[in-house]
């Protein structure tokens, strides 16, 4: 019997509210450049799949100082001009992604984590991220049905690693076999959730979202 369903929270519960290339290229003008917001967007991508190809967690958890790297990464496809001050920009884009206002959640969020209060199964969120999760979730009304938020950064593990699982069903003395992750990477959040003994659902957006997802976990 599941008791706990704990959600990924980029791409399942939460995503940008516009393209992050959009958002590097535009941040990237107030500093005199205006980089193609295509290619930005193309190099955060292969950034993003280099870091998650490599395996997440084998250079730690991605806290501040990894996000500067795939920043750069990402600006350097478009042509970062010489002289450009980085490290000035990456702070603006690092403030603005810990805003609520940047994120938007996917439209049956709050009815799904309200449909499993009622049947008396504690949601959580398990999340590769660090800790702007918090300020971010605390600008949606239903970050309060979340009973247990385990963010990476601060537990020192990334999935797929199983101490991050582990620190799950210890938040509420949960066995494996009575947790479950609902999340949209099939390594990270697939892999890892069925290494740990959990149980797990995959988001596939547009196709397939959280109440697809419940479904096929018999809730």
């Amino acid at each position: 019997m599941i008791r706990a369903v704990f959600f990924d929270a980029g791409g399942t519960l939460l995503r940008t509210a516009e393209p992050v290339g959009r958002t590097y290229a535009r941040l990237a003008g107030h500093y005199g450049w205006q980089p193609p917001e295509e290619r930005l967007e193309e190099g955060f991508r292969a950034a993003w799949k280099k870091r998650i190809g490599e395996g997440a967690g084998k250079d730690g958890t991605l806290g501040k100082e990894g996000w500067k790297k795939i920043l750069r990464a990402s600006v350097e496809t478009g042509g970062l001009p010489q002289g450009f001050p980085f490290e000035d920009y990456f702070e603006e884009v690092y403030a603005h992604f810990a805003r609520p206002d940047a994120w938007r959640d996917f439209p049956e969020t709050e009815k799904v984590l309200g449909r499993l209060q009622e049947q008396g199964i504690r949601p959580g969120v398990l999340s590769n991220w660090d800790p702007r999760l918090r300020q971010v979730l605390a600008g949606f009304d239903w970050s309060e049905k979340l009973e247990v938020v385990l963010i990476s950064e601060e537990v020192g593990a990334e999935k797929p690693h199983p101490a991050i699982f582990r620190k799950a069903e210890q938040a509420g003395a949960w066995a494996a076999h009575e947790c479950a992750l609902i999340g949209d990477d099939p390594v990270s959040d697939g892999e890892g959730a069925v290494r740990a003994g959990w149980k797990c659902a995959l988001v596939e957006r547009p196709a397939r979202g959280l109440w697809e997802a419940l479904a096929s976990l018999g809730i």
